[in-house]
């Protein structure tokens, strides 16, 4: 069941508490999407990796205001449903103990007293990050071992865990055409000590971080109400396992807010928005709202 709500800190199909419910329309309730994370309309035409090099000390996203309230979520999805949020292999161990060591070094944390999927869900919690492990499946294509994953952008952990890039993606619009072979090309380059970071990005009529499901559409509702979700990711390979670290760093702001930054980055989103294809439109969930998102951003 979906249960439409303006707390991106609250499960999908959870009611706010009283204490934590939204302000209402137009007022912030969450950090905004850094600059350096907003989509070009450069990028309209065709999907692309998209992949920047990253400082090799930076293996989570800096520190916020919504930090706290992200791990806060982060505790209580845990302690509330646990089998929907952490997942993992036999054999993920190791690449798990290392994945922990280096996160909680990164931020200053001490080192886990944990092992294996519990070493990383003890990171995990540390961090406003979500954590996932890849490691080399059988015909050597990284698959997906062991996970943390507090906010899914509308898909399950259960139904992902031990499946390649390619078997994740597959719902994701033009991905065969045009990442599937980037993805693999990067996967396969990426050397350690030499990270890189990426983004994600789609509007949503609904804020929740964890959000597995896919809300129904409401193209009658208030385009200012709608949010702007970014993943920022970031993919290192560790130098001991040489599993692959994939961390997730999801941001939800309120269309009002976005709309109200420098004229140049709204307006360029708004073109954005306007010229990608209809069936990444439709992935994004941006099809119902098209043209009214368009004239909204760009009025």
């Amino acid at each position: 069941m979906i249960v439409f709500h303006d707390d991106p800190f609250t499960p999908f199909d959870k009611e706010p508490s009283r204490g934590s419910r939204g302000p209402g329309p137009g007022i912030r309730r969450s950090v905004a999407v850094p600059d350096a994370f907003v989509p070009q309309s450069s990028e309209a035409a065709r999907l692309r990796v998209g992949a920047r090099p990253l400082d090799p000390a930076q293996w989570v996203s800096p520190r916020d205001g919504d930090w706290a309230p992200t791990i806060a979520m982060k505790r209580s999805l845990l302690a509330d449903r646990p089998r929907e949020v952490v997942a993992c292999l036999s054999g993920a161990e190791e690449a798990c103990d290392e994945a922990a060591a280096g996160v909680l070094a990164s931020v200053g944390e001490p080192p886990s007293a944990e092992q294996g999927i519990d070493a990383l869900v003890d990171a995990a919690v540390r961090v406003a990050d979500d954590l996932c492990v890849l490691q080399p499946g059988a015909d050597g294509a990284p698959v997906l071992t062991a996970a943390v994953l507090c906010s899914p952008n509308r898909w399950r952990l259960a139904d992902k865990i031990g499946g390649t890039m390619g078997a994740i993606h597959r719902p994701v619009a033009r991905y065969p055409e045009d990442l599937d072979a980037p993805v693999n090309a990067m996967l396969a380059r990426l050397s350690v000590g030499r990270p890189v970071w990426r983004v994600n990005w789609g509007l949503s009529n609904h804020p929740s971080l964890f959000q597995p499901e896919v809300p129904p559409a409401t193209p009658g509702m208030d385009i200012a109400a709608m949010w702007f979700r970014v993943e920022w990711q970031t993919l290192r390979r560790l130098p001991v396992t040489g599993a692959i670290l994939f961390t997730i760093r999801t941001y939800s702001e309120r269309l009002s807010d976005f709309a109200a930054r420098d004229r140049a980055v709204v307006n360029d989103f708004a073109d954005l928005v306007a010229k990608i294809p209809e069936d990444v439109a439709a992935y994004k969930s941006i099809a119902p709202y098209r043209d009214r998102v368009y004239d909204y951003l760009s009025g």
